[in-house]
């Protein structure tokens, strides 16, 4: 069922916990200040299951351990279908969504291979990315901090800003944010065909 939102925007970021999908309290708090007329908060993380589960927190090491490997098998191009299905699905229910694509998201997204008329709905608004790319989709801003040293040797795609944050701390920074806010009003921009759209 389509939403009646006509942007909707949520996370997409590898999971530091295999056993959910529910958002940090760190992402709860940025999500919410993204919050405003016509836009629809996603309350979970992918793959998005419906009933996210209670967020746990995880060790550092065990969450570098899970992501890592959800970056390798989505570097080998291999995706789960089910995943797929999930992420489509999702997007049938807005004009438009923005996905704030942290860390290895950026490298999932591209393995998931949407196809071209569900990407011309996808804005990214990646920081930290660990991919080989941006993948095709409508609209892409890409930050990298200043002492993200994984980001800077894993990504060779361009980079829009560069805050002076490190691979873990984007969504407290108060540039990040600012960033975002205007990334989000440009995409509403174009979804309202007030401005000009990458092609996919």
């Amino acid at each position: 069922m389509r939403s009646e939102a006509a942007l909707q925007i949520g996370f997409l970021t590898g999971q530091s916990d295999p056993a959910g999908c529910a958002l940090s309290p760190v992402q709860q708090r940025f999500l919410h200040r993204l919050a405003g007329p016509g836009r629809r908060l996603l309350a979970s993380n992918y793959p998005y299951h419906a009933a996210p589960g209670a967020h746990r927190a995880v060790p550092l090491w065990r969450a570098s351990v899970h992501n890592g490997r959800q970056y390798l098998t989505a570097r080998a191009g291999r995706a789960d279908p089910q995943a797929r299905a999930q992420l489509h699905a999702l997007l049938a229910q807005a004009p438009m969504t923005l996905l704030l694509a942290g860390s290895c998201g950026l490298q999932l997204l591209d393995a998931l291979a949407l196809p071209a008329a569900a990407r011309r709905r996808v804005a990214v608004f990646a920081y930290g990315p660990v991919a080989k790319r941006m993948p095709p989709v409508a609209l892409g801003f890409c930050v990298r901090g200043r002492r993200d040293g994984l980001s800077r040797l894993l990504f060779r795609g361009t980079v829009d800003a560069v805050p002076a944050c490190g691979h873990l701390d984007y969504l407290p920074d108060p540039q990040v944010l600012r960033l975002c806010r205007d990334f989000v009003a440009e995409v509403e921009r174009v979804a309202r065909g007030e401005g000009p759209c990458a092609s996919t």
